[in-house]
């Protein structure tokens, strides 16, 4: 990594913390944040999700170890480490989806629907056009990050779905 492109990546976390820190603020003193709190049976849930992901990822890095000392090219890149980190995410958020302890019991995922449907539309976007000006996935895993992190906000995306028409049908029964 050269060091215009250290600088770059320092700017843009520098501005992304930025930009959410003055959305947080506002979004709070709006009303929109700290409304209600997680009750005792989600804590729970999402301790046990915890867990789960946790279990996941240290089972994945063992995997991980083991093809890194075969010396497979894909392990032999940073990114598969990151690629886990993504996997363990994902079944956090599938399995607090589905014991109801995404989102706080007051909290209406309405919101949170629009923000991740952007965030994974815009992430798959750049991906797809990185890939468009010819580079590869195996090639420069490191660039297309974009196409990981789409697929887990879609991973998301798809939980929440699920688990709303999973309820609304629980509900007519």
């Amino acid at each position: 990594m050269n060091t215009a492109m250290a600088l770059g990546f320092v700017t843009g976390v520098l501005v992304v913390a930025i930009v959410c820190a003055v959305l947080a603020k506002m979004a709070k003193k709006k009303g929109f944040v700290g409304k209600g709190e997680y009750d005792e049976r989600q804590q729970i849930a999402r301790g046990k999700a915890f867990t789960t992901a946790y279990a996941v990822l240290l089972v994945y890095l063992a995997v991980w170890i083991v093809f890194r000392s075969m010396e497979i090219p894909f392990f032999m890149e940073g990114i598969s480490v990151m690629i886990g980190a993504l996997l363990s995410i994902a079944v956090f958020v599938a399995s607090a989806i589905f014991h109801d302890a995404y989102f706080k019991a007051s909290e209406s995922p309405r919101t949170w629907l629009i923000i991740i449907s952007a965030v994974s539309l815009l992430n798959i976007v750049i991906g797809i056009g990185r890939l468009f000006r010819g580079e590869t996935i195996a090639e420069r895993l490191y660039d297309n990050m974009n196409l990981f992190v789409g697929a887990l906000f879609v991973v998301v995306l798809v939980c929440v779905v699920v688990k709303r028409a999973m309820d609304r049908r629980a509900v007519e029964d």
